[in-house]
């Protein structure tokens, strides 16, 4: 889609410019930026003379989190072949390199082969480390860019290594991808029936419900990493040959769409997720602190005279505290938040901030008391 299609002053310009519009709608205030996660300059590679090796906490430098190969729904596809942009150019060639070698090649667009799906699935510690599954749109030049960053899909546009609010972004994050997971799902389906593609096709994609669990074997052209002339006539019908012209057309119709023809479009299932999302955000930019608090789970990985290194909610996010900290965590044992910290401050001689309650809570250093202690 061309550039100029797209609004220029979107509040959550966090998201791709097409998320971003509707999001702007749906949520009414501006997504805060994860400013720890860093693209540019990845927070997840190791600083020098530290190791990146497969039992590290880093990630590779070459890989970054990039080992993934993202579904592209029809009309992400089609917007990123309608965009003219010089500085997408090379972007523009990964995409259209992977349409050229027709692999997962589908009138929803475009999805992953079925032996990166099993690579993935089964590559123990292989994510941020393994070459081979590597994105095919990553960029070398520049330390390694993503080359359909404007396009990117759900999962991309929603994963952070780490999170400002911590838990709280986690879960947020983890709605919204599903919101828009279940938009590109209900769309791109709306595309295809728009699209007046023929019974027989959409048979094909949209098969009989099958029971769960049971195994669908891979072709040989499966396993050799190459499009079967046959299925592909099966799925595209009168659209076999023209695939760049569907997606742009497909692009063209979403482009059209305002956050209220989605919701339509995508039914209930969008309209709960939606509002799951609502809900998520709202407790993400929430300042609330908990009444009454408890120790939380975590395991201190590092520890030293002047700071201690904690895991709690994900192992890419840890935080660094004062070793006074732990020393205060005990008088969090379900009684009142005001009082514990009163007894901190007359036991310890510690005036205790609200901002650090609040960021021990975003990462559950603390957590809400599950029922108020007896007294």
């Amino acid at each position: 889609m061309p550039e100029r299609a797209m609004k220029a002053d979107t509040i959550t310009t966090v998201l791709p410019p097409l998320y971003a519009r509707w999001m702007d709608d749906l949520l009414r205030a501006e997504i805060p930026h994860e400013t720890r996660s860093t693209c540019d300059d990845c927070a997840m590679c190791a600083p020098a003379g530290e190791s990146a090796g497969k039992d590290s906490f880093y990630f590779s430098p070459v890989t970054k989190c990039c080992t993934y190969q993202p579904k592209l729904a029809n009309f992400l596809v089609g917007q990123a072949l309608d965009n003219s942009d010089f500085a997408f150019s090379a972007g523009r060639k990964t995409l259209e390199k992977r349409i050229d070698e027709g692999v997962g090649l589908t009138p929803l667009g475009l999805q992953q082969s079925r032996i990166f799906e099993v690579l993935y699935h089964n590559g123990k510690e292989a994510f941020g480390h393994a070459s081979a599954l590597r994105c095919p749109h990553y960029l070398e030049e520049g330390g390694g860019r993503c080359g359909l960053w404007r396009h990117r899909n759900s999962i991309c546009a929603t994963w952070f290594c780490k999170h400002e609010r911590g838990a709280l972004g986690l879960s947020f994050w983890h709605r919204m991808r599903d919101l828009l997971m279940a938009v590109e799902d209900g769309l791109s389906a709306w595309c295809v029936v728009e699209s007046d593609l023929e019974p027989e096709c959409l048979a094909r994609l949209f098969p009989q419900r099958q029971k769960q669990g049971g195994p669908t074997g891979l072709s040989a052209a499966d396993i050799d990493g190459r499009p079967d002339p046959e299925v592909a006539r099966g799925l595209w019908g009168k659209w076999l040959g023209r695939e760049r012209e569907f997606y742009r057309g497909c692009g063209a119709r979403v482009a059209a769409l305002g956050w209220a023809d989605v919701a339509r479009i995508g039914g209930p299932e969008v309209a709960v997720r939606a509002r799951l999302t609502r809900d998520a955000f709202e407790t993400m930019t929430s300042e609330r602190i908990p009444e009454r608090l408890e120790a939380g789970s975590f395991h201190i990985v590092a520890s030293g005279t002047r700071a201690v290194r904690v895991v709690s909610y994900s192992g890419s996010d840890p935080l660094d505290l004062d070793p006074a900290v732990l020393e205060i965590l005990p008088y969090f044992d379900g009684r009142p938040t005001r009082e514990a910290l009163r007894a901190v401050e007359k036991d310890l001689n510690v005036s205790v901030e609200d901002d650090l309650v609040r960021r021990l809570v975003d990462f559950e250093i603390l957590a809400p008391s599950k029922e108020p202690e007896a007294r």
